[in-house]
């Protein structure tokens, strides 16, 4: 069929059609009229009815060289309705400047689609790279796609303050700096490689800068997590506060967490403890996540704050984990074929291979007056824990009298009933508190050693204490001596400990878990990282981490390890319960040498760390950048001296470790925070002059250097409540 005669509407003869050679980039005909420009497959744009088109356009039409313009249009002549269909015609070209483009039938803008052809495409240009892709239809709508970081030369924390000074992340985006970076860095090899970023590069910081500028990293998703009843994960934790999140952390960035359930209710720090007392007795160094690796010195002045805190620990199992199910309520752990059954809420059940059960101490311990109906009271309302009196009774007005039952377990409700102005009328304990040498209470507004002093009571047996009614108000009375020791009482608060969540009342852990065996048996330090190694003439004084079952997957950390009680027989018979838990049993002080001061029990956060740390054998990426003298243990020591002063011989190496652990453990009450910054700096001044020595082949006596550095960090030994006393006095009086 010929094209060229067919007519348009109104007897106009349509423009002659293109021949292939010019319409695939062939030479053009001798006449000089140029092929008409290339066109990209979508529709060209459509310019309402008797408008001009856009003036840039016009110009750009006007301006442009007569070579890269068709010839001009012949004038078209009013059309009539569209014809049913019309051949393929040419793209056209603008008019020139002043005259009006005529409406397009849909025929002709339809027909200005190239059909389909079996010529071979011309190569395609790859298109700028444009972020991370977006999820795609036709998968799960969690599902996201991030870009795998990895750090060089500095840790999360460095890097986010690099970025912050290139000042291409809006000031409304830098707090969420910490959680996206974490994103990337826990991503894994199928996302798309972002690549490694050197933090003292800035050109390679800018680069991450302007991409988290320009996009919002989130968690890459396991798809809407499974509620099938049949799923069997490899890892639950049952608890999710402060433990379960060091337990996470020290997994490492490269522990694939999908396939990690964990089931637990609110941090304790959050709300359950109270914020009459907002701060916890550490500094963050002291408790700060494994992976932060807070090497900076801080004093009382800069005690973390409880709400902060939790938050920090929430974020890690939130941002982490695969599914984490809200439930403080686990009420059954049982184990069939290796597979572990754990009974929560309702009566719902979860699966999975292995159980860290983090779930802190079990109930408070109650008074007969509670636990006993044959010894209720009237007035046993007035009976309150001390978490309880902290969060709800102790701001209230007006201030009333208080009896305090309970030693180091109650001691934070005696700081806030002083603190308050409560008059504490009596605090009753069986031991004498023990003083952390780094803690507040000893000074203004606390003074609590003068309320021990004034209105301590000791008695040998709970049962020697009894409380009654006093008109409607309580008295306490010494069964021993039978004399009332306190009248006229609004409150009693208690804290007399907790109850071992596995064994006590009704067990969480049923007897299938210890595969076999009467107790669960203790995780100890074999590998010497908080020691030397062990042989049959040390075996006692291995560090005490946690307990575990026979078959290893089954694992007990945190609080709830203090707790756990064991139960033998002794050769008449008779049961004998027993917790490692005793400040003096020489497998707590094993890894408690090697902490800062301010730590007494398994049950404190800054041994929970440790011992955590020690059960997965972590070691920080940063390390080899920095290393926490005050608070690493062995390994880290070992592994930062190797990494950073690779000359430094063995023995040298070996003999400042050793050095390290004798002063911290030897002057603890005199460091409760741990080494001073003088002391730090100092530490490392000396490593970098040793390790030039020894590159250079000059290097001075070893035991000459240990002893001489043994008496300058002595010399700069702050005196004992020095550090309390310099903290104190940054802070405002409304703040201690």
């Amino acid at each position: 069929m010929d094209l060229s005669r067919k007519r348009l509407p109104g007897g106009m003869p349509a423009a002659p059609s293109v021949p292939r050679a010019a319409a695939t980039g062939g030479l053009p005909p001798r006449t000089g009229a140029l092929p008409p420009a290339k066109f990209s497959p979508s529709p060209p744009p459509h310019f309402p009815p008797h408008r001009p088109p856009p003036l840039a356009q016009a110009m750009q039409a006007k301006l442009a060289p007569a070579r890269m313009r068709a010839a001009p249009r012949p004038p078209i002549v009013p059309q009539r309705p569209p014809a049913p269909a019309l051949p393929t015609l040419p793209r056209p070209v603008p008019p020139p400047l002043g005259q009006r483009a005529p409406a397009r039938p849909m025929q002709a803008k339809m027909a200005a689609v190239p059909a389909k052809t079996n010529a071979t495409p011309a190569p395609l240009r790859a298109p700028a790279y444009a972020g991370p892709p977006f999820p795609q239809p036709g998968l799960p709508t969690r599902q996201i796609v991030q870009a795998r970081l990895t750090i060089k030369n500095g840790s999360p924390q460095d890097l986010v303050k690099a970025i912050e000074k290139t000042g291409l992340v809006r000031p409304n985006r830098v707090h969420r700096l910490p959680i996206e970076i974490g994103h990337m860095i826990r991503s894994t090899d199928k996302d798309e490689q972002f690549g490694e970023v050197d933090v003292g590069n800035a050109q390679q910081v800018a680069l991450v800068a302007y991409r988290l500028a320009q996009h919002r990293f989130t968690p890459r998703s396991v798809a809407a997590p499974s509620r099938n009843p049949n799923r069997v994960y490899k890892l639950a934790i049952v608890g999710a506060g402060s433990t379960a999140a060091y337990y996470i952390n020290t997994l490492g960035p490269a522990y694939d967490h999908s396939h990690t359930v964990v089931i637990g209710g609110n941090n304790p720090w959050m709300s359950a403890r109270g914020h009459g007392i907002s701060y916890i007795n550490h500094t963050e160094r002291q408790i700060a996540m494994p992976s932060e690796n807070v090497t900076e010195h801080g004093g009382n002045e800069s005690f973390v704050k409880r709400r902060a805190f939790a938050a920090a620990s929430d974020q890690v199992i939130r941002s982490t984990t695969g599914r984490w199910i809200h439930s403080g309520n686990v009420t059954n752990i049982r184990m069939l074929a290796n597979v572990y059954t754990i009974t929560y809420g309702n009566g719902q059940t979860v699966r999975a291979t292995e159980v860290i059960f983090a779930g802190g101490g079990g109930a408070l311990r109650k008074p007969a007056e509670l636990s006993d109906d044959s010894k209720a009271i009237r007035n046993g309302a007035r009976i309150i824990d001390m978490n309880t009196f902290i969060r709800r009774k102790v701001r209230q007005r007006p201030r009333g009298r208080v009896v305090v039952w309970g030693s180091n377990a109650a001691i934070d409700a005696v700081a806030a009933a002083k603190r308050f102005g409560w008059t504490i009328v009596k605090w009753l304990y069986n031991a004498d508190p023990a003083w952390l040498p780094g803690s507040r209470y000893k000074s203004k507004p606390y003074r609590l050693q003068e309320v021990q002093r004034d209105s301590s009571h000791s008695y040998k047996g709970r049962n020697d204490i009894k409380i009654e009614d006093c008109g409607r108000k309580l008295q306490v009375r010494d069964t021993v001596n039978n004399v009332v020791i306190a009248a006229n009482i609004d409150y009693v608060v208690y804290g007399l400990g907790t109850d071992d969540l596995l064994t006590d009342g009704a067990p969480v852990m049923d007897a299938s878990v210890l595969d076999g065996d009467r107790n669960l048996r203790p995780m100890l330090d074999d590998a010497g990282i908080f020691g030397d190694m062990p042989t049959p003439e040390n075996d006692s004084n291995r560090a005490f981490l946690g307990w575990q079952n026979k078959a290893g997957t089954f694992k007990v950390v945190g609080l709830a390890a203090e707790n756990y009680t064991t139960t033998t027989t002794t050769r008449d018979g008779k049961d004998v319960k027993n917790r490692i838990n005793s400040k003096d049993d020489p497998r707590v002080l094993a890894l408690k040498n090697w902490v800062s001061g301010d730590v007494a029990t398994v049950g404190q956060l800054t041994y929970i760390r440790s011992a955590v740390r020690a059960v997965n054998n972590y070691v920080p990426p940063s390390i080899v950048d920095r290393v926490d003298y005050s608070h690493a243990d062995r390994n880290q020591l070992r592994v930062h001296l190797q990494a950073k002063y690779p000359s430094l011989p063995e023995a040298y190496a070996q003999g400042f470790i050793a050095l390290v652990h004798t002063v911290r453990s030897g002057y603890s009450a005199r460091l409760p925070h741990g080494f001073t910054a003088q002391q730090t700096n100092f530490l490392d001044q000396q490593l970098a002059a040793k390790h030039l020595q020894a590159k250079r082949g000059k290097i001075s006596t070893l035991g000459a250097w240990l002893h001489w550095m043994r008496n300058q960090l002595l010399r700069m030994m702050p005196n004992e409540g020095a550090e309390v006393s310099r903290g104190l006095a940054k802070l405002p009086r409304k703040q201690r």
